[in-house]
């Protein structure tokens, strides 16, 4: 640990959050260290050596960056709080003029340049700049989401896929991660009176060996680019589903031990998306396909045909679902505890009907072209109140729009004749 801190570096996050002095030291503070939880800072922007330079028919060029452009994360103490929040907003609003095609039937060129494998579709929109603001959630929709979060890794047990795991996703291969907290999963569905402790005490295990196998080091940008996506997500899926488990049982001891583990659900989420996203912007670097030996690999890239993009849409959904449910996994558990949480900031999903669960890349894209919407920014729902009928979302939208924005609201809209 270093003596003193960068000059003019930002607070950590759990300081920020909680309000109190940091000291900002690295790769921990003392107030985290103390209270031995993990420290993060909010993480530098990567600037890539290219530029990408999006046409007014969606077509896409790279273009060389100059020559004395520093390929490095660039510290916050070369950029002023101002500037920095200022250069957000402006990629934030272009993500959303870039992104305004995707609320109509999609062009023809929808499978060579799709909306999300653009690395504008990958920024995250808080609106009032980089300190979150508080978010609250009535009682009934509480109670609605953790039900629906429960329904789900059922679905997920009984029928292979929910709203968040694709039925795609694992299909070829099917990480270690997420084989335990499938069979976890099932012990737990499946105990009685005599055999739950012995349950919890599994699941308990498994989350401390998936926990304690990661670098614990790995807690900033370094951490991001030592895995790739696909591990990211595996991980994140894993804990996120022991979470739901423990947070939400009943059990005192299952809930205090799931509560030591929040911020680390929170900082693989993070690191998931800053993943993908870099993913998504190193692929843009060479439009020239390339074979992978890994099938993986080529899920966040597209050769333009129906099957690539239909895979390339699965892994970039099922990355932005898994964010999203751990996001508001914890704002929900927050709230129960102390009445708020922080606003973690809106990102763009997919939306649409029959998206999640066309069968085919025929039957997706279909849909993909048809559908009067197909994606949204979360903290966006009064556009589908205004613009769409209820039964043009799918299922997990409808989730966001309740714990957004109340049962009441989100049944008169179903109630709405366009």
């Amino acid at each position: 640990m270093t003596d003193s801190a960068p000059p003019k570096r930002l607070a950590c996050i759990p300081c920020t959050k909680a309000k109190r002095k940091c000291s900002k030291q690295t790769p921990a503070c003392h107030r985290c260290t103390d209270k031995q939880i993990v420290c993060r800072y909010p993480a530098p922007r990567i600037a890539p050596p290219y530029d990408l330079v999006f046409s007014q028919d969606g077509a896409v060029s790279v273009v060389p960056a100059p020559s004395d452009r520093n390929p490095l994360p660039t510290p916050p103490s070369q950029i002023g709080e101002s500037q920095e929040l200022e250069q957000q907003q402006q990629q934030i609003h272009a993500a959303n003029t870039e992104l305004t095609r995707a609320v109509a039937p999609a062009s023809a060129d929808a499978l060579q340049n799709p909306w999300f494998l653009s690395p504008l579709s990958w920024t995250i929109d808080h609106k009032t700049g980089p300190i979150p603001s508080q978010i609250y959630f009535s009682d009934e929709a509480l109670t609605y989401f953790i039900g629906q979060l429960q329904v789900w890794l059922k679905q997920w047990i009984t029928e292979g896929h929910c709203p968040f795991i694709h039925p795609q996703l694992w299909r070829i291969h099917l990480p270690e991660n997420v084989q335990d907290a499938f069979t976890s999963l099932s012990a737990y569905h499946s105990k009685t009176p005599a055999t739950e402790k012995m349950v919890l005490r599994i699941i308990e295990t498994r989350v401390n060996n998936l926990v304690n196998e990661q670098n614990p080091t790995d807690v900033g940008d370094f951490g991001v680019v030592m895995l790739d996506p696909a591990c990211h997500l595996a991980r994140t899926q894993a804990l996120l589903i022991y979470k739901i488990i423990r947070l939400f049982d009943g059990d005192i001891r299952a809930r205090a031990q799931a509560e030591k583990n929040i911020d680390t659900l929170s900082l693989w989420a993070r690191q998931l998306w800053q993943s993908a996203g870099l993913g998504v912007a190193s692929n843009h670097k060479d439009l020239v396909n390339k074979p992978h030996p890994n099938p993986v690999d080529t899920q966040l890239r597209t050769d333009g045909s129906p099957s690539c993009t239909w895979q390339a849409w699965i892994f970039s959904e099922s990355v932005r679902r898994t964010y999203l449910t751990a996001t508001l996994t914890e704002a929900v558990y927050l709230t129960l505890k102390q009445g708020f949480a922080p606003c973690p900031g809106g990102i763009i999903f997919s939306c649409g009907a029959g998206l999640w669960d066309a069968p085919t890349p025929f039957t997706w894209l279909k849909h993909y072209q048809s559908n009067i919407v197909n994606s949204i920014r979360c903290v966006e729902g009064e556009h589908l109140f205004s613009h769409v009928k209820a039964s043009d979302v799918d299922e997990f939208c409808h989730a966001t729009m309740i714990v957004s924005y109340g049962l009441e609201r989100f049944e008169r809209w179903c109630n709405e004749k366009m």
